[in-house]
């Protein structure tokens, strides 16, 4: 495995034990209206050559990655491209979004005491 691939992991499994919840703004916009969707982290795990991350227990966000930073309540994952895999709520129709290049940002609301 790449050590980018896991500092990724590493990185997002820590910005979410700090903040809990999180919008998510993908290459292509918000999902949903800013700070609006806030998901939580239900798991972030190496997938091949790329990093999974699972939220809210059916939200899947797959991507090729790069690097990432943490800014504040802002963390950003720099991708080659990936999926977004996501169930409408309160329903069970699955959509599929194919992601470009560029760069995946959790947005943090608030940080845990």
């Amino acid at each position: 495995m790449a050590p980018v691939i896991q500092a990724v992991v590493d990185a997002v499994a820590g910005f979410f034990a700090k903040h809990e919840v999180a919008s998510l703004e993908l290459p292509t916009g918000w999902f949903g209206r800013p700070y609006d969707n806030l998901h939580h982290l239900t798991e972030a795990v190496p997938f091949g050559n790329h990093v999974m991350i699972r939220l809210d227990g059916t939200q899947v966000l797959t991507v090729e990655a790069t690097g990432t930073r943490v800014e504040g309540r802002v963390l950003r994952i720099e991708i080659r491209g990936g999926t977004w895999v996501w169930t409408e709520y309160g329903g069970s129709r699955t959509h599929t979004e194919a992601l470009g290049a560029g760069a995946v940002q959790f947005h943090a609301p608030w940080a845990r005491s």
